[in-house]
């Protein structure tokens, strides 16, 4: 009955507009949307129905996702080519401000091998942000989004005109968002408190405009509209019995704030529309697809009213029709001037430089992302994005960034049942004495401590030059038959002098002078065996290729280290020179979309009269915790030791649902002293291994059961974080 109630009123109210304005324009219609984060995308659903009723729209407001949704309709953008967009989005990458691995420079990602959580330090001690996300992929696919309207100011010159809500934070009151800059609006709208950083638009710090207005009908109306179709996908009030959990009490509290809004703007409605996909909650991303169908069907409920209104409006003004608004497509603009704001640490060259885009030149959003997204990989800003202004002959492109501060801390944690815990702390200042300079200095806390500083110069051409000392502690054991026999404990020193050229943040070659200092001690041992140490002078060269797609657990790309080293180890008995090399390969072949294979080769060779103690190659264990360590699947860590070893190794990774993998590894591997026992297939060592993975926002979390012909007993060891080294 209440579906033919609506109807009836709609074709009263028309026909009342068609009595009292005859050869007038028609009534307006507006459509309002609602805020509801993952569950606001419903809406593109319900516009479909609308399109397929023929009812015209012209006039729009949200809030939130609502505003988003709003505004691409408002451009022009039909339901299909929103749901097209929505649905290739990789919504995890672009709520985190994940950027793709291959646009990270080499020490960034390097950093994120072993640090989980970045955030900056000054003089008052540690500074946290606003938010958890500052944003900057989000404001750049807006900015995509709505590069059509790149010369529009007045949201009422859109093609339907167009209003989005926003909260200044500073006073608590609603903005009405309906001019400026349409991709910041946007972006204010839909600031979610403590999730996403606030954002400053004519100098009002603005969050949410859900927390005060989340359904704007009300202004819609004010716009003009004589018609009111809403879609408000907000879930009604909790009953008692269902408020039994802390978080059910908290979005309670938060929707009480505005219930009685809510109540007032959906009175204004003449048609609402409430779809509520099951289990959906603001950030259910992953379920786009049953979203937006579900907003489909809860639509399809209405469609009496839907068509009613439609028809009516076709048959009484039949030469006003206005359905479809055509959009405005422009591919790519003249990029006539440039501009930066907000460049203070970083100079404008250096900037030009890793953006990498031609000056003047016609450029797509697409082109602009892409190099805001290699500047945004330097890790030297916590947002950069673009805003466009026309000028003459063609448009300004301003680059508007916001450089983090000089000093920045990072944070790791590590464990395996192997050395218990580890806790690794950075801290990077840069700009201390010049432009591009970094400080840096590394502690790890655990059983095998490690301290490290550099200090480097980075030119405009990609080019690091600095000098660097380090210090490790190592615990390393002696098997027999599987079983501990003798423990030893491992110092090493250096200090290098070293240059580094990078390519395309994919290739490395490094060069330098290093002294290093070692000493080997028994701690627990069977044999009578005395300490003796090492003092080298060694010249290096490194090579190193990385362009996996992710960490942990590629699926494409590949990984390559080699490194020469001409040592010179000062002993009693004069200076012995020898040569080492370390070559490490692993690729990542994605051969479905679960399923991927990772071979890899591990290699060392140690030529001299005498090799020093940290440059033999030791097999055995599942972890980094030293260069010359080869990991092997199925024998205790360092168990094999020879002047020279292989390992090669094969994975099969299976990715069995969101973050968690199972893998099957096996490998083979040799140890030995002298170049022609590389070929004694009887001393060859098998292992295989099963691994459970989880990939957590603290790193990897594995459990591996493994055995190897070595002693043919079973294995398990669990780690959880990245590797200390």
């Amino acid at each position: 009955m209440l579906k033919t109630h609506n109807t009836l009123v709609i074709i009263i109210l028309i026909c009342c507009f068609g009595l009292t304005s005859f050869g007038q324009e028609r009534p307006k219609v507006g459509l309002v949307l609602s805020g509801g984060g993952a569950a606001g995308l419903a809406h593109i659903g319900v516009i479909k129905v609308i399109e397929e009723a023929g009812i015209p729209i012209d006039y729009i407001g949200g809030t939130s996702m609502g505003s988003i949704v709003g505004a691409m309709h408002a451009l022009g953008y039909s339901s299909d080519e929103m749901a097209k967009l929505i649905i290739e989005q990789d919504w995890e990458a672009l709520l985190s401000d994940q950027v793709p691995r291959r646009d990270l420079t080499f020490e960034v990602k390097e950093d994120l091998e072993k640090y989980f959580y970045a955030f900056p330090i000054s003089r008052k001690g540690i500074e946290l942000p606003s938010g958890l996300v500052a944003g900057h992929n989000i404001i750049n696919m807006l900015a995509g989004y709505t590069w059509d309207a790149y010369d529009i100011r007045d949201f009422s010159d859109l093609p339907i005109p167009f209003i989005c809500i926003g909260t200044d934070i500073e006073t608590g009151k609603e903005v009405v968002l309906d001019s400026g800059i349409l991709h910041d609006a946007l972006r204010a709208s839909m600031a979610i408190p403590t999730a996403f950083t606030a954002v400053d638009v004519d100098d009002k710090l603005m969050i949410d405009g859900g927390l005060i207005n989340n359904f704007p009908a009300e202004h819609v109306k004010l716009m003009g509209a004589d018609i009111i179709i809403g879609i408000d996908v907000q879930a009604n009030l909790r009953k008692k019995n269902e408020l039994n959990s802390m978080v059910s009490i908290l979005k309670q509290a938060l929707t009480l704030v505005r219930e009685d809004e809510n109540e007032r703007n959906r009175e204004l409605c003449d048609i609402l529309i409430r779809p509520r996909t099951e289990d959906a909650h603001t950030l259910s991303f992953g379920m786009v697809d049953d979203i937006i169908k579900n907003g489909e069907l809860k639509a399809r409920e209405q469609w009496d009213e839907l068509k009613a209104l439609g028809d009516n409006l076709k048959r009484m003004y039949p030469n006003q029709p206005k359905v479809s608004i055509p959009r405005r497509k422009i591919d790519s603009l003249f990029i006539r001037e440039l501009r930066f704001t907000g460049l203070e640490r970083i100079s404008q060259k250096d900037i030009l430089s890793i953006i990498n885009l031609p000056f003047p030149a016609w450029l797509s959003p697409e082109q602009i992302t892409e190099g805001l997204r290699h500047a945004f990989g330097t890790n030297y800003f916590n947002r950069i994005s673009y805003q466009l202004d026309p000028v003459e002959d063609g448009v300004r492109l301003t680059i508007r960034a916001e450089e983090k501060g000089n000093e920045v801390a990072n944070i790791g944690l590590h464990f395996d049942n192997l050395f218990n815990a580890s806790l690794m702390l950075n801290a990077n200042i840069r700009n201390l004495w010049k432009r591009g300079d970094r400080l840096s200095f590394d502690f790890t806390l655990g059983e095998n401590p490690h301290f490290g500083t550099s200090y480097f110069f980075l030119t405009h051409k990609k080019q690091n030059y600095g000098i660097r000392t380090e210090y490790d502690r190592l615990i390393a054991y002696e098997y027999l038959n599987g079983n501990k026999i003798s423990s030893y404990v491992y110092h090493n020193v250096i200090g290098d002098i070293i240059l580094r050229t990078t390519y395309r943040d994919e290739f490395a070659v490094s060069m330098g002078l290093q002294a290093e200092f070692a000493s080997v001690a028994p701690s627990i041992s069977v044999f009578d065996i005395a300490a003796f140490n090492s003092r080298m002078l060694n010249y290096y060269a490194e090579f190193k290729k990385d362009n996996f797609n992710k960490v942990p657990y590629p699926t494409r790309g590949e990984k390559v280290d080699i490194n020469m080293k001409l040592i010179n180890n000062f002993t009693d008995d004069g200076i012995i020179p020898g040569i080492i090399i370390h070559y490490r390969h692993q690729i990542a072949l994605e051969l479905g979309k679960k399923l991927s294979f990772q071979p890899s080769v591990n290699m060392g060779f140690a030529f001299s009269d005498s090799i020093p103690y940290p440059y033999r190659s030791y097999v055995g264990g599942l972890g980094y915790y030293h260069h010359a360590v080869f990991p092997f699947i199925g024998m205790n860590y360092m168990e094999r030791a020879g002047n020279h070893a292989f390992v090669l190794r094969g994975d099969l990774q299976y990715n069995y649902k969101g973050n968690h993998y199972f893998m099957w590894r096996n490998n083979i591997a040799q140890s030995f002293d002298k170049i022609g026992e590389m070929i004694d297939m009887s001393e060859l060592i098998f292992g295989t291994g099963l691994t459970y993975g989880f990939a957590s926002p603290v790193g990897p979390i594995e459990a591996t059961l493994m055995i190897s012909n070595n002693t043919w007993k079973p294995g398990l060891f669990v780690n959880i974080g990245y590797w200390i080294r």
